[in-house]
């Protein structure tokens, strides 16, 4: 039986941040030498690939969304508990009690899932956002498995050059030919930070 071409890193997930019905889906998949971004609408398919030689950074954010949709959640199961609970009817209690369940069990779900990302993947020429990374533990066990691979395409730089390299990014460049230069940098993941140019 053949290798399989591709592993299937991440599950579709809406590119809209607040989809309903999402209008695009997007996932993630490891090839040989690259990563596969697929985006899809239902009538069409996108492509892109992220060869590991050109990939300068994956970013990963922690974001407050889970905070947010959890309170969402918790607010709108309350708002259908309390009115269950003093209701004298058995039919209203039972309708009322079975949305909060709902909406408790969404506020569950949400929890267990862990707390949200936002994550980036930036070459030389673009910045691609991967919305199927939206919850930190996926996407530090997607980064875990990328690394080695983008490292062993571009070498490894040792902690002291990275920030050599930082310094020399952030200080104003005197020339044209200083402004085009772009080093080569392994994969780097900052969390809890903005993104930064390797």
């Amino acid at each position: 039986m053949p290798d399989k071409e591709y592993e299937r890193l991440t599950r579709a997930r809406p590119r809209a941040k607040f989809a309903v019905i999402s209008s695009g889906n997007s996932s993630l998949w490891l090839g040989k030498d690259h990563l596969l971004c697929i985006d899809t609408n239902g009538y069409t398919e996108s492509y892109k690939r992220f060869y590991f030689r050109d990939i300068q950074a994956l970013i990963i954010r922690k974001t407050g969304r889970q905070l947010w949709s959890g309170l969402v959640f918790a607010v709108l199961a309350a708002a259908f508990f309390i009115p269950a609970a003093v209701s004298a009817e058995v039919v209203l209690k039972s309708v009322l009690g079975v949305l909060g369940g709902i909406f408790a069990l969404a506020f569950l779900i949400n929890l267990a899932l862990g707390p949200s990302s936002a994550c980036q993947l930036r070459t030389a020429v673009q910045v691609e956002d991967l919305p199927s990374m939206n919850r930190l533990r996926r996407a530090r066990a997607v980064l875990d498995r990328v690394r080695p691979l983008v490292v062993a395409a571009q070498g490894a730089l040792a902690p002291e050059e990275i920030s050599a390299r930082l310094r020399d990014l952030s200080a104003p460049a005197t020339s044209a030919s200083a402004r085009a230069v772009h080093p080569p940098a392994s994969a780097v993941a900052a969390e809890d930070a903005p993104p930064q140019t390797l």
